[in-house]
């Protein structure tokens, strides 16, 4: 009976291990200890326990976390994209001229004025309409926004 509370606390050990780190190595070894457990509960000697603890345990290990790890993966939803890495890819107007890619001007995004240079380095007009297309420290990097097409006229 002694053995069944050793390989208990194991297990619980193994479980705080397994909550701090999330590998999903510990928990097999929480799955081999409660089976040492049941084994120790049912009069089995300890090289018996010991033996089924390793068997459960490397069975997890080897049988069971990878298919487990694969669906977490699939499962992993993409990292939300925040604050000037949000910016890339959306249109926005010049409102100080950008002299090129060592003469920063500004852009509004979202009614914030940002510091933006020129991707090409040629200077962009205020009034512009840009795209960002990435960022440099703090600053975004733009290119001029192809101009929209006309609509056709309905005749």
């Amino acid at each position: 009976m002694p053995l069944t509370w050793f390989w208990l606390a194991v297990a619980l050990a193994f479980g705080v291990g397994e909550v701090l780190s999330t590998a999903l190595y510990a928990i097999f070894i929480v799955l081999g200890a409660v089976a040492a457990a049941i084994a120790a509960q049912l009069g089995f000697d300890l090289p018996v326990q010991v033996i089924v603890l390793a068997v459960v345990s490397v069975l997890g290990v080897v049988v069971a976390r990878p298919p487990l790890m694969g669906y977490l993966r699939r499962r992993h939803v993409p990292e939300m994209v925040s604050g000037a890495q949000s910016m890339v890819g959306r249109d926005a107007p010049v409102i100080e001229d950008i002299g090129g890619t060592h003469d920063a001007g500004h852009v509004r995004v979202d009614g914030e004025s940002w510091p933006a240079i020129s991707e090409a380095g040629t200077p962009i007009a205020a009034g512009s309409v840009v795209t960002v297309v990435g960022l440099k420290q703090t600053t975004l990097v733009v290119r001029e926004a192809p101009a929209p097409e006309p609509a056709a006229k309905e005749g």
